[in-house]
């Protein structure tokens, strides 16, 4: 089952939706383990790209005075930013942000591309590209630091490797201010780009800052957790599915690091149900409740793998605990009831309505779904609705801790 849209503001696409308020909750737990990467940052060829469009920028803009020096290195990186999404896309690069527009254009009969804060390759390209996307996560590996995406110390030497040998001023140059970028200067310079983003040296130099976090975070375990990661990277033993990957890690994991990842298990378990409750409601708007409960109960299901209890200091731990409980009990209607007060409760907090209420035994549904269905059993045991950052996590280390030939 994929992700559903819930990220932390760092991360979050337009449109998420968060109507249980379980943002809060499993991004609590996952920065416990993971402090610098968000649910978008899995590319280590994006952290590149984005450190060298950092570096550039500051060398064009770093020195105008304070009240314009971000907007103009804010607006060098998003055409720089297509520059380089053209370049990459012509050596065949898969991980461009916004690659749908790139496509088009690319493979459009204009002669030229270009290269301007029009022609900008996402709905909101600052927002939604590695500008606004990769920043945060650099900034917490402590690559770069402030708003305008200074980087730091170990940063600019990142950068600077990467810079080595392309001619900086050529590049600048087509960047720089609007302009166009022909086919041919597309073609002669995508190899050049393309093998500076892929230094070897880089890429293990970047994945390990990127994995093992900044010891100064609240993510005591992340060195743990990278440790154990890379044993079971080299051992061949890190699979595509996330369940297992968190399983294997557990497994090998120090005391810490497990009691981190239990308690994820254990919250998960709980996030899952109550989903699988609030989004049936969803569908069904003028049924009796009393309908709807008596079709959870036909699927019959076994609440033995929900926790006993739930880690004190959590947000919304009452709310959930109550959804638990009634779940365990096979208390359908205290537990419905349950979610639709939380719902109530975080739409009240933001100053919404509430998605779904009922009057008498009669469900309102005012945000409706049409593809929502029960799951099984097996999928209230097995299903992850929010990856705790550990989706990223190991979509970084199994790409590029593996041994690499050529």
């Amino acid at each position: 089952m994929p992700f559903l849209s819930l990220l932390d503001d760092r991360a979050k696409p337009k449109g998420s939706r968060d109507p249980l308020g379980f943002e809060l909750v499993w991004t609590h737990f996952g920065r416990k383990v993971v402090g610098n990467l968000t649910t978008i940052t899995s590319s280590v060829e994006n952290f590149t790209v984005a450190l060298l469009g950092f570096y550039w920028a500051h060398q064009i803009h770093g020195n105008a005075d304070k009240d314009s020096r971000e907007r103009l290195i804010r607006e060098t990186f998003l055409r720089y930013e297509q520059l380089a999404a053209y370049l990459r896309y012509q050596s065949g690069s898969k991980e461009i942000m916004g690659i749908t527009r790139v496509h088009k254009n690319m493979t459009a009969q204009a002669g030229s591309l270009a290269i301007s804060l029009k022609a900008q390759i996402l709905s909101n390209q600052a927002s939604y590209g590695l500008w606004g996307l990769y920043s945060s996560a650099l900034k917490d590996s402590g690559l770069v630091e402030g708003s305008d995406r200074k980087l730091t110390a170990e940063g600019m030497d990142l950068a600077a490797t990467i810079a080595q040998g392309l001619n900086a001023n050529e590049f600048i140059q087509l960047f720089r201010v609007d302009g166009q970028l022909s086919r041919h200067e597309c073609e002669r310079l995508a190899p050049q780009f393309w093998h500076a983003i892929r230094k070897e040296t880089v890429r293990q130099n970047l994945t390990h800052i990127l994995l093992r976090g900044r010891h100064n975070q609240s993510a005591s375990v992340q060195e743990g957790l990278f440790a154990a990661t890379e044993k079971l990277v080299r051992a061949g033993k890190l699979t595509g599915k996330f369940s297992q990957n968190l399983n294997q890690v557990q497994s090998v994991g120090s005391p810490e690091l497990q009691k981190c990842l239990e308690e994820i298990q254990r919250v998960e378990r709980v996030l899952v149900a109550a989903n699988n409750v609030f989004y049936y409601l969803l569908t069904q708007d003028h049924r009796p409740v009393s309908s709807v409960v008596e079709q959870i109960e036909s699927q019959a299901y076994d609440y033995e793998h929900l926790p006993e209890t739930l880690p004190q200091g959590m947000t919304r731990r009452s709310s959930l605990c109550e959804i638990n409980d009634n779940l365990r009990a096979r208390n359908h209607w205290g537990a419905v009831s349950a979610v639709i007060k939380l719902n109530a409760e975080v739409m009240k907090a933001r100053g919404g309505a509430p998605w779904v209420t009922y009057d008498g035994d009669i469900l309102n549904v005012k945000v409706k779904s049409e593809t929502a269905v029960l799951r099984s059993r097996e999928a209230l045991l097995d299903d992850w609705d929010y990856d705790y950052f550990l989706g990223s996590y190991f979509r970084i280390a199994k790409a590029n801790l593996e041994e690499r030939n050529g």
